[in-house]
Order: C-alpha cells, then structure tokens, then sequence
C-alpha cells in the first residue's frame, strides 16, 4: 500500500484508531444544532458523512462546560449539552452507533471559554481582543473551581452518551486556557499564576477531575498551540522572532506534563487570534508547515501526536509518520470540502478530491455569522439539505462560459440529470481561475480548476471550446435554459494615458506568462489581485516592486478579504521589501515608467521597466436582453452579474443549477 503509515492502526489509550485521519473540530453552530442544543438531522448527517468517507477520528465542535459563571461559547454560540441533555443524548446515540458502523470513532470537544478572545472573564485582567482598549475581568478562584467541576462534569455527560473520549479546547487559538498557561497574559499571585506548574494548575485540575470522573482509561485528547507567534497583543511576527508567548521549549516542557497527568493524545497546532494565519494557514502557508514544530514534541513524549495546519498533502503526511515526527493527521478544512477524503486517498484517487483551496472563507464566515460557507464546495456542512437531487423533469440546458461559475453550473445541472452542454469562446476552460491559479502560491486554485475539468469529462458534459456563442446560435439550439457565466474583463479607465505604451501590460498577460516583465515594475492597484502580484514578482522572482494604490490602505476595496489572507500579504510585502505608496492615483505610463498623483494632485514618477495594471475588473455584457421572449428561461450568474470572488461566483451557480 502506497500509504501503509497513514491507514495503520493508532492506539489512543484504551481505544484503537482505524486509521491516522482525524476531523478537526469546527464552530458551525447553525448547521449542526438545532434550537434545543441538539445535533440536527443534517447535522447527523454531517458527522456521519465523515465517517463513511473513511476518517478515523471525529471531534465535534467546542461544547462550553459552563453557562453561570461566565456564559460565553468558544466559538459561535454552540450550546451546552446539558441544558437540554434528553435531546442531546438522543440526538448524539443516533450518531455515534452510525458513526461506529463505519468504524470512526468520535471525541466530544468540551471548553472552558474564550477569556479575552470574545467577552469572557480571563485569568487576569488583560486587554480584550476586539477592543484591546478595555480590559477583561478576573476570575476568582471559586468561578475557576466552578468551571474545573462542570467540565468534568460535561465529560461525565459524554462518556454517558457513548462519545469515545473527549478533547479539552485547552491552549488553542489564544482561549482561556492558553491564557492562563502564559506568563505574558497571566498575572496572577495565587496558585493559578506564577511559575509554569502555577499557570498549568488549572489545566491539571481539568484532566485529573475528567480521569476522575471517568475513569483513567477513559481517553482525553488535549488541543494545544505549539506555538504562537505574538509579538504582543493583536501583534503578529511572521517568524516567530519576537515571541512574547509560548515557545516551543516551553511547549515541550508542556507536554511533558500533559502526559504525566493523564493525557492520552495531543492534537497540536500554533498560533492564536493575535497572529491569525498560523491558526489557519492561507494559501501562503506551505503545507505541512507546522511538522518541523511537532517532531521536537514528538521526540518528547510517549503519547500519540496529531497535527493541524494544512495537512493536506498525502505524500507528507506518509513520509513525516513513517519517520516518525508525527503519529496522524487532523484535517479541518479538507474535510468540509470532501467528506470522502480518506477513502480516495487509500483507493488511489488523489486526482477525485475536491482541493481545499486554503482562501480562509470559511473560518472568517463561521466567526461572524456562525455558518461555514466553503468558496469550493457551495453546499459545505449542509449537504443534507441543501444537496443536489435528481430533476422531476428533464430539461435541456445550454451553459455560456467555462469559468468557475459556468462549471459548478453545468456539474450540478448534469448531476440532477439534465441534457447539458457547455460553450467557452476560449481554448481552455478556467476562467480567472488560470489567472490565480498560475502563482506558485496557489497551487490549491489551479488544482480546482483541474478538478472542474476532471467532472465535466467523467460526466460526459460536452464541452465547446473556442466557441462564441450569441443570442442566434443559443435560439437555434433551443434549450429549455439558459445560464449566462459570460465572467469579466481586466479593465484601466479611459482617462489613463499611455495605456498603449510598450511599458504597459495587464496583469492577466504577466500571470498567464504571456508576457515577461523588467527589473523594476510599477503594479498598479493594491486590490487583492495586484497585492499578490506584487508578492510574487518580489518573492519568487526577484523583483524590484513598487506598488501603487489610489485608496489609504491596500485591500480595502472590492470582495473582502479575509483577515488571514489580508494580514499574512501584508508582512509578506513587507518582508520582500515591497515598496508601497498608498492615497496615490495613476495618471499615465511613459518612457520613465508610472505617472501618479498624489492627494495634492502632485506629479510623482515611478521609474519602471514596466508598468502592471491591476485596476479591477468589469462584468462583460450578457445576451439576456436578445433572449426577451424566445421562450427559453435564462439565469445569469457569476461575475458577468456582479464581480465577486470563488465563493460568490461558485455559490450562485449552484443555486440556480440545483433549482432547475
């Protein structure tokens, strides 16, 4: 077997693992719960897709242990199981004997609260996250033994329902337990403060009341931040130079301890809210980018080892268990995009997987409104009901333009069973996705786009390339519908001189290696698309960058970027010298380079070998209106309807498809 470490047994303390893959634990609130705190039916469902696609090891969400003393959830609200525990129980024996039938097994995730990442009582009085201005309030030492009792006593309550083990959301992403381990956010002068073992006795507390509880065979998994990379509070170090919290020697030392009181399984990660995108590394991040961490705390320990952190890379993972450095494989993201993981990868079908593409979306929608809406997989965490079913009538669907949104379209249309053909003016399908997915960064996207096209051939979808079609051709072929995913162009305003200049080119042409640029280019537009340009040419070539931006800040116009993706670009640029003159408008391209304008509408020159437009782009015009009154319903989707991104374009797409 190609991947023999991957599929071997694990053993967890008492239990045996089938496999090395485990489901990272995700806020996801609305689509998992239902109103009495209760695993939904779809939220069954999800768990249990999970586990037939082959994933060993399930841990749920975060479960707050605690509503009284300080009544706020980790992450988006999940409730607390034992508010209505009949419902909770019910619901959750349904899932774990599908769950079983599959083999997986399935750790409850039980947490004490998120302290100064939300609006939570910390361990000392610290500046909160969001408003760094004012400052938590401290817990006293009876709200702490409170919250030491109620979470074994919600461990108690999952043993009880069957869950395999539990997962203490210990020191992770910056909650309050990684609070109070750190000597930098606590500052207390009683027995939970002072020295490591000070800092640590509460953590010791939690897993000797749960073994207690529970019994000492009973398996208890710890989430822990190796670590986090904080220069300071809402401060990030990109090279983890500055640390002023955890260090891995300290995490080591952590560990150590860990085991000796009874922790059977370490599932680790790094970084906290203060420095995002090592908590969820973005598509910058190289995969596997927190192995090298976890093998100095392998070395250390006895007990079994699971990493986090774009892990999505069989052939790493086979090699870093196969030597050792790590013991499995937690998979957050590449899980909600594909529930089958696992079972494609030991079949040998690397190329069916649908590709993660590490944009962040997910992680940044679920924080702010609680639900995980996936760019890659429109449907993501609510399958069940919002999937694609098969047609009542079957109907002949004509879809124009073989971008993203064109071929979620035509997939899902061909998937509900209609007659479905797709016509692209160009030579290939991909749309902007070639565009994004040419840096060599974003390799997730270009992958994507390979999938796409992957779907369509095994669906015999009869795609038409190099063909344009209009309004007159769409009306002699008669369909029944019509999707129009006609996209968008590249665009520089009229009032731009020198736009024919030699100098000038459009970012398209430089990212699809149409054209080679000089020594030293202007990027002009400090959207995400000239951002990561600018980042490449630096990075990856050796460039001398400016980059030009009309608005105060980069990145502040257009679709929003997430926070991981926005603030790992920006010390990206700042590390690769990336020159940038904000609150600066172009006026031209000459012989010298880029003309700008300054707020006082001064003539400044950037002296360029080449001058790179990265203004934005426009919706294309559709044929809706020549369409009038043919008979044939016509939807339009995409960036030919409004400009978006991934998310917005492949969401769309499948709304309309799955409708017809």
């Amino acid at each position: 077997m190609k991947y023999e470490n991957l599929f071997s047994p694990l053993k967890v303390g008492k239990i045996t693992l089938k496999n090395r893959y485990a489901v990272g634990a995700m806020g996801n609130r609305h689509a998992i719960y239902d109103q009495k705190g209760a695993y939904s039916r779809n939220g069954i469902e999800y768990w249990v897709e999970r586990a037939k696609g082959g994933f060993g090891l399930i841990f749920t969400g975060s479960n707050v242990a605690n509503l009284t003393v300080d009544p706020f959830d980790p992450v988006n609200g999940n409730p607390n199981p034992l508010t209505n525990p009949s419902f909770f129980k019910a619901a959750a024996r349904e899932t774990l004997e599908r769950v079983h039938a599959y083999g997986g097994k399935m750790f409850m995730q039980v947490s004490m609260g998120p302290g100064r990442m939300r609006d939570g009582k910390s361990c000392s009085p610290i500046p909160r996250f969001k408003d760094p201005s004012t400052l938590t309030e401290e817990l006293t030492r009876e709200e702490i033994e409170t919250k030491v009792r109620d979470m074994a006593r919600l461990a108690l309550f999952a043993k009880n329902c069957g869950y395999d083990g539990v997962e203490i959301h210990g020191m992770h992403w910056g909650y309050l337990l990684d609070q109070f381990a750190m000597a930098y956010t606590n500052h207390r002068t009683d027995e939970y403060g002072g020295d490591l073992d000070g800092r640590l006795l509460i953590h010791k507390k939690i897993i000797r009341a749960i073994k207690e509880a529970c019994g000492e065979d009973y398996p208890v998994a710890i989430r822990m931040c190796l670590k986090t990379y904080m220069a300071g509070y809402n401060k990030r170090t990109l090279d983890g130079s500055d640390e002023v919290g955890r260090t891995v020697e300290e995490a080591i030392e952590i560990a150590r301890k860990f085991e000796e009181w009874g922790i059977d399984l370490l599932d680790v990660n790094t970084g906290t809210y203060d420095t995002f995108y090592y908590c969820v590394g973005p598509y910058y991040m190289p995969k596997g980018y927190n192995i090298d961490i976890a093998a100095r705390v392998k070395a250390a320990v006895n007990i079994p080892v699971i990493l986090a952190g774009k892990m999505d890379d069989p052939d790493l993972c086979e090699q870093a268990i196969a030597e050792g450095r790590i013991d499995g494989v937690t998979l957050a993201r590449a899980s909600l995009v594909d529930p089958d993981y696992p079972n494609k990868v030991f079949s040998g079908r690397l190329d069916t997987i649908r590709p993660c593409i590490a944009c962040t979306n997910c992680i940044e929608t679920v924080l702010s409104s609680g639900i995980v809406l996936c760019s890659a997989d429109p449907a993501a965490t609510v399958h069940y009901q919002y999937g694609i079913q098969e047609a009542l009538v079957k109907k002949k669907v004509l879809v124009i333009g073989g971008g993203v949104a064109g071929m979620e379209a035509a997939r899902t249309c061909k998937l509900r069973g209609h007659d479905v053909e797709l016509f692209e003016a160009e030579d290939r399908l991909g749309g902007h996705l070639l565009e994004a997915g040419a840096h060599p960064f974003k390799s997730g996207i270009a992958d994507l786009c390979s999938w796409y096209i992957r779907e369509l051939r095994d669906l015999q979808v009869p795609v038409h390339l190099g063909t344009r079609a209009d309004a007159a051709m769409i009306k002699d072929l008669a369909p029944d519908v019509v999707i129009l995913a006609v996209g968008s162009d590249h665009f520089v305003p009229r009032s731009i001189y020198g736009q024919d200049h030699e100098k000038c080119v459009s970012c398209a042409r430089v990212l699809l290696k149409e054209k080679t640029v000089g020594q030293k280019v202007a990027v002009i537009g400090g959207g995400l698309t000239g951002c990561e340009l600018a980042y490449d040419l630096a990075a990856f070539e050796g460039k001398d960058v400016t980059l030009v931006e009309a608005l105060d800040s980069l990145m502040s116009s257009g679709p929003a970027v997430p926070r991981a993706v926005h603030d790992m670009l920006l010390d990206l640029l700042d590390r690769h010298g990336v020159k940038i003159l904000t609150g600066h408008r172009i006026a031209g391209i000459d012989d010298r380079g880029a003309v700008l304008l300054n707020k006082e509408n001064e003539e400044i020159v950037v002296e360029a070998d080449n001058v790179i437009t990265a203004i934005g782009l426009r919706p294309r015009k559709d044929m809706t209106a020549q369409l009038a009154g043919s008979g044939i319903t016509v939807y339009s989707v995409g960036d030919g309807s409004r400009v978006g991104n991934i998310r917005s374009c492949t969401a769309a797409a499948y709304e309309v498809a799955r409708s017809i």
